[in-house]
């Protein structure tokens, strides 16, 4: 059995939508354009809460799914030393 919907990572979300070029095609012509290349930073940064109506739509997440699923990717982050 597959990963639960409430339990997958970002990676797995934009698979799920479909992948960075379906993402980009599903926003042309709106004003929230979505580049193809951007979505190959989110499972780092973390999927743009401007967008995430979109990536609720294609890869029929929830909100929460895609909180939870930020918070994993922004913990994950290097940070950079404070300076002296």
């Amino acid at each position: 059995m597959g990963m639960s919907k409430r339990n997958r990572d970002i990676r797995t979300i934009i698979d799920d939508a479909g992948g960075p070029k379906k993402i980009a095609e599903a926003t042309e012509g709106s004003k929230r354009k979505i580049m193809a290349k951007s979505v190959y930073d989110w499972p780092r940064i973390g999927i743009p809460e401007l967008h995430w109506s979109i990536i609720i739509r294609l890869a029929k997440a929830t909100t929460d799914e895609l909180h939870r699923a930020n918070e994993v990717a922004r913990a994950a982050r290097p940070t950079m030393p404070k300076a002296a």
